[in-house]
């Protein structure tokens, strides 16, 4: 039976696990310095914006994470929820965690007051768009965009890389 409950203290050993299998699956690289940090961060919130996690265990085994950060405003001005990252264990996958996880994120973000939960998942990602298709959510329609390393040092001095089009 897989249960979800808000990460703690106690769960950062389980998260570092969960951390490192999730690091492997996007080939990022998941030090152990790294993934220790981030299992702290994960359960050390700051006040609403975050970030909280939400770790899944069937029996007593870490099954899946999510992890969730507040934003500032949201519809009407209130506080919304970045459903940053889900990850379900390979050896947990179609145990019903992910729906578990889902779930237990939309009660944390109703019970605290959230008006709106937003996530994105790559174009590619077909697993993650089926599921989410048949947890009956469709895509927003939005465009997401980003800026990391070098590119995101060039913005920030004000040298933005308009590719022949003028801002």
């Amino acid at each position: 039976m897989v249960t979800v409950t808000e990460a703690s203290l106690a769960d950062r050993t389980a998260l570092v696990s969960l951390l490192a299998e999730m690091s492997g699956y996007y080939s990022e690289r998941g030090n152990v310095a790294a993934l220790a940090a981030a299992a702290e961060a994960l359960t050390t919130p700051s006040g609403r914006a975050g970030p909280f996690c939400l770790i899944a265990r069937n029996g007593d085994m870490p099954a899946g994470l999510v992890s969730l950060s507040g934003f500032f405003p949201a519809f009407d001005l209130t506080w919304g929820l970045l459903l940053k990252d889900i990850y379900v264990a390979e050896a947990h996958r179609g145990t019903s965690a992910g729906r578990a996880l889902m779930t237990a994120a939309m009660q944390f973000a109703t019970a605290r007051g959230y008006t709106r939960v937003d996530w994105t998942t790559d174009a590619t990602n077909a697993r993650a768009r089926a599921f989410y298709a048949k947890l009956g959510v469709a895509p927003s329609g939005k465009i997401f965009y980003r800026l990391t390393g070098s590119a995101l040092a060039a913005a920030a001095c004000g040298d933005w890389l308009t590719q022949g089009n003028p801002p």
